[in-house]
């Protein structure tokens, strides 16, 4: 009589979610026809019921709901109760009002528990949870629904929402074992689809779970991956003869499956670690050509390592086979390979000039590379690349960190040079700035060959464009400068500072400087800054602390320019002034061997040597792999360039020295 009914879930499943669709058919989810009780209803409910099954149709849920409610209120046991309690669940799932279509499903259970709707509203019950997230309450009731599912696709089904709720949770041994009886129970066509819900969970697994279902299902379809991805394990973990095993079962049990070519692959992996020499360590710098003076000086810290760490105490020997890579990217690129694939070295120190091409080779051989660079992203070319060395970011850092947070500076101007390293260093403290709460409140730029600075100091200062003329008497402020004209795109003719009438009509006044910040930054090299510093008086820019590179850091800058560079702040990376006993033991000994003190650049490659030497003699790091995570989780490696570690990108983070320029010498502030 009325078709409609006969349809059942099935015109209301065509409004649920995709999620919800999938779920609700996953495996055997065969929709179970509605019982239809022979009963007549009014004509003109009968109608109603049919606007309603239309309305659902169109997914105007509200109005369908309201039909379906008031017919419930007015025929509590009519013939068609459950069908519609299971439509009234059904809709308010639909608009996510779970609560409201749980007490529907369980209001079905509870009037009609013979209902053959039954098995689908607990089904539905589940799926309720599940959408709201709470997968314990969806697996704990899956459980209960399991006891009253009388058929195998019932089954089915419950299982592989199950496993859905287990994955969800992050309990993947439990999601497997559910799918896996889902799997178990299911007909052969069915059976793909299940086990990729399986195999899209193994890489998840610990080593225990693996071992644990390998036991339960280790002969089985399933028992080729969870062996694969145990030996993946084990190799990660440089647990080799525990990896080999587990490939050598793999292709004895299942000499045809499908991921054999993958599992040979890994198979000569482990096999070629045995190859490498774990206490060779490659060094590739330009020992020749135009940059040679600066591969040399960093050869003569990294030989000082060795020395050191070769002598009786100190763990087993080291063996260093040095490259020159001419300053030349192709040689670079033909050491990294010449040591990796013939050397057999564990990992490389180096370049320094040719650092990126020798990165990606180094990268695509997955051997550990310690880059000796300043150049930005280069640990971004992969996971066995790092970098030690005096970055712009930990340069600013430092800076910005003291004077914000030690000095209690808030306002900053920057002059800087238009060129890459000018550029890059202001990007880096604008940035850095705004983190910690700072405020640039001016900027200028100048060119790289630039000598006279006046124009961007006056710039800098509101001195060099036209000012709105202050109401007698009252001084140039802050808010004044507001008052310059709109587009100052012109200087004007005369770009001495401007004057103003005085009160009386007399003699002009000069314009005072705005000098509203705290500090200027001016990343630099010493030569100009000691150009620079004498201008900023000249132009009444005083009493403000300038803050520099580590390109100050010269005995030369306080020669030139001693009494305008007074109180500023420089960051580098190394300063053989310092008071800590490991750096006054490094720099005698330094100078003992090669006659001169060491610099930055001879500090950083020593500590990098350091480094890698004290690492390869731990007993876990026996691969180029356990070479690279020892890397990553290096923490405070006490070296002369300060506490050192790795961040998770390979770049290292540590604490930079601050120096103060005091009388005609630098001075440490921090570490």
């Amino acid at each position: 009589m009325f078709p409609f009914l006969n349809r059942g879930l099935k015109a209301f499943r065509g409004g649920l979610t995709p999620l919800m669709v999938v779920l609700l058919v996953i495996s055997a989810c065969a929709r179970i026809p509605v019982s239809v009780k022979e009963a007549a209803l009014p004509p003109l409910e009968a109608e109603r019921l049919q606007k309603a099954e239309e309305l659902s149709q169109r997914q105007a849920y509200q109005e369908a709901l309201t039909i379906y409610q008031d017919h419930l209120e007015r025929f509590p046991r009519g013939p068609h109760g459950d069908t519609i309690l299971m439509k009234i669940g059904t809709i308010q799932m639909n608009l996510g009002s779970y609560t409201l279509s749980r007490q529907a499903f369980y209001r079905l259970l509870d009037e009609h528990p013979e209902s053959s709707l039954a098995a689908d509203a607990r089904f539905s019950i589940i799926l309720t949870y599940y959408q709201e997230e709470k997968y314990a309450e969806a697996v704990k009731y899956a459980g209960l629904a399991l006891r009253y599912a009388p058929t195998t696709p019932q089954k089915i089904r419950i299982y592989n929402l199950m496993g859905h709720g287990y994955s969800a949770a992050g309990q993947c041994q439990e999601a497997v074992g559910s799918y896996m009886k889902a799997y178990q129970l299911a007909p052969e066509r069915e059976r793909s689809d299940i086990l990729g819900n399986v195999k899209a969970l193994i890489p998840s697994l610990t080593e225990s779970e693996l071992n644990s279902l390998i036991k339960q299902y280790g002969e089985g379809a399933l028992g080729g991956d969870l062996r694969l991805q145990l030996a993946k394990v084990y190799a990660s973990e440089d647990r080799n003869d525990e990896a080999l095993h587990a490939l050598s079962e793999f292709v004895r049990l299942f000499p045809d499956h499908e991921e054999l070519e993958s599992a040979e692959t890994l198979r000569e992996t482990i096999q070629s670690r045995a190859l490498v020499d774990r206490f060779s360590i490659g060094c590739i710098l330009p020992l020749s050509g135009a940059y040679e003076t600066f591969g040399r000086r960093a050869l003569t810290g990294i030989e000082l390592a060795l020395s050191e760490f070769n002598t009786p105490g100190h763990g087993s020997p080291v063996e260093l086979l040095i490259r020159d890579s001419k300053g030349d990217f192709s040689e670079a690129v033909l050491a990294v390979e010449s040591l990796a694939l013939q050397d057999n070295v564990i990992g490389i120190i180096g370049p320094m000039i040719t650092s990126e091409s020798a990165a990606f080779r180094a990268q695509a051989l997955e051997v550990p590379i310690i880059t000796l660079t300043q150049k930005s992203d280069m640990t971004k070319v992969g996971d066995y690349v790092f970098r030690n060395f005096l970055t712009a970011s930990l340069q600013v850092k430092a800076v910005v960190g003291y004077a914000v947070e030690d000095l209690g500076i808030r306002k900053f101007a920057v002059l800087y040079p238009d060129e890459p390293y000018g550029i890059s260093f202001m990007n880096e403290f604008w940035d850095r700035l705004i983190m910690h709460g700072g405020e640039i409140v001016g900027i200028e730029s100048y060119e790289p060959e630039q000598m006279d600075f006046a124009e961007p100091i006056k710039k800098l200062v509101g001195l060099f464009y036209p000012r709105v003329e202050e109401p007698p008497g009252e001084e140039t402020t802050e808010e004044a400068a507001d008052g310059l004209t709109e587009n100052p795109t012109e200087p004007p003719d005369e770009i001495a500072p401007r004057k103003h009438q005085s009160p009386d009509g007399g003699e002009d006044k000069e314009l005072k400087p705005i000098v509203d910040f705290g500090a200027v930054f001016i990343p630099d090299s010493y030569e100009k800054v000691a150009l620079i510093a004498p201008q900023l008086p000249f132009y009444d820019v005083n009493n403000v602390l300038l803050l520099g590179t580590n390109l100050w850091h010269s005995d030369k800058l306080i020669e030139t320019a001693r009494n305008y560079v007074q109180g500023a702040i420089v960051p580098d990376g190394f300063f053989a002034d310092s008071d800590t006993p490991r750096v006054q033991d490094f720099v005698k000994r330094f100078i003992e061997i090669f006659g001169v003190s060491p610099g930055f650049i001879e500090a950083q490659a020593y500590d990098t040597a350091r480094i890698l030497f004290e690492l390869v003699n731990r007993p876990d790091v026996r691969s180029r792999i356990g070479l690279k995570r020892a890397l990553l989780n290096l923490r405070d490696f006490p070296g002369v360039t300060g506490l050192t570690a790795f961040d998770e990108n390979g770049d290292a983070d540590k604490q930079i020295y601050l120096l103060k320029i005091r009388g005609s010498r630098f001075v440490q502030i921090e570490p």
